[in-house]
């Protein structure tokens, strides 16, 4: 039944309502529900290839093109027989590059319904932008949000997604961008930028469990987003008195007896490991215009609401003192870094955040927080703000 608030459909390319790794996209769904919305979670991108990849999706593979509620959100996993990506051979990215236009128009009478009653369509960064056209036909009264979680060419996306996303930038009502060092990217939509906070769900953190270390010092990597192994290839062995986690990396890792690896688990059940920690790492590997991350990591994010001190990559250090940046590579900057980062252990005063309900309420109706507004200078269709208040 539906909500007398009206429908809000997320529609992704990389992350699903239900797997265990749990994205902000996922978080803001939450709270748009709790907000009182009817919500549907449609999941894109997905076809035979994504086993090649080890997609994080593959458990619901048999679920795939059906609809399933899960915690009062509607949920569907549109699997094609095949998807176009990104790769390293010109060539083939070249073919690629072709391929998106007829993907994004690939028949589904279910995926068409539930747009065609949407009342708003929040689009997360990525190749999910290539099917603005096609949302923008099927429900043209919708309010189209964008909400831009990381830099595409930070993560890879192939390059013809982003001109799509500015040939269609008018059909977009606003942009929600988790960092303000992305708005250089939005010149086209410099008259309707607005901030996204991180948020938190205070029931998650109300009783996160018991101590799962033994009492020795810990440092903890949760994720897999640029994972940059060099940095858990060498300092184990430089701090013997002190345990490395990690989880969710999505990498085999093997090497010291101080070193543990753990799958990916359920959000909940990193928490443990987060708040009864030394420190936090955030191996981020280099990347184009990666610095935005200074603002708009979830693991940094989380470590400060947990008051520990993070280990980083001093691109992703941002304006933040408990954060001890390295020199990707540099064993010795990283060793530095990790040293300083335990000295602070126990110290750093935990820091508040607003709910995922709050923070729903912003990405739907941000004209109504003027606060959260970004104001760029520049106002050109397709270029780049050059300067920000």
């Amino acid at each position: 039944m539906a909500s007398a608030r009206g429908r809000v459909v997320f529609l992704s390319a990389f992350q699903d309502y239900r797997t265990k790794k749990r994205a902000s996209v996922q978080q803001v769904a939450d709270g748009v529900r709790d907000l009182g919305y009817d919500v549907w979670f449609l999941s894109t991108r997905y076809s035979w290839l994504s086993k090649r990849t080890d997609d994080s999706r593959l458990f619901l593979d048999p679920a795939s093109n059906s609809i399933e509620v899960v915690n009062g959100i509607h949920c569907l996993l549109w699997k094609t027989p095949v998807h176009p990506f990104a790769s390293t051979s010109n060539i083939l990215n070249t073919i690629m590059g072709r391929l998106f236009t007829p993907y994004a128009a690939w028949p589904n009478s279910t995926f068409d319904s539930i747009l065609k009653s949407a009342d708003y369509v929040i689009i997360e960064s990525s190749v999910a932008a290539i099917f603005l056209p096609r949302v923008h036909r099927l429900s043209p009264h919708a309010r189209i949000i964008y909400y831009a979680t990381d830099r595409l060419d930070t993560v890879g996306t192939h390059p013809v997604v982003q001109r799509k996303l500015i040939a269609n930038g008018s059909m977009i009502h606003h942009v929600c961008l988790r960092a303000r060092r992305m708005a250089t990217d939005f010149g086209w939509a410099a008259d309707r930028l607005y901030l996204a906070e991180f948020g938190i769900h205070p029931e998650d953190f109300s009783d996160v469990g018991n101590d799962p270390y033994d009492g020795r010092p810990a440092v903890v990597s949760v994720g897999s987003m640029l994972f940059d192994r060099s940095f858990f290839e060498n300092m184990p062995p430089l701090f013997p008195e002190v345990d490395f986690h990690v989880i969710g990396c999505g990498e085999k890792l093997s090497g010291a007896d101080n070193l543990y690896i753990h799958d990916e688990m359920p959000f909940k059940a990193t928490l443990p490991y987060v708040k009864y920690a030394s420190a936090g790492v955030a191996p981020y590997r280099p990347a184009p215009g990666v610095e935005y991350l200074a603002e708009s990591s979830l693991k940094l994010a989380q470590y400060e609401l947990f008051g520990l001190p993070a280990i980083c990559p001093n691109f992703a250090v941002g304006e933040i003192a408990s954060r001890s940046g390295y020199n990707p590579g540099d064993v010795e900057s990283m060793r530095a870094a990790l040293t300083r980062a335990l000295s602070m252990a126990g110290t750093i005063a935990p820091r508040r955040f607003p709910t995922w309900k709050d923070v729903a309420a912003r990405v739907l109706h941000p004209e109504q927080f003027p606060n959260i507004k970004i104001r760029a200078v520049s106002t050109h269709s397709g270029s780049y703000p050059h300067e920000l208040k």
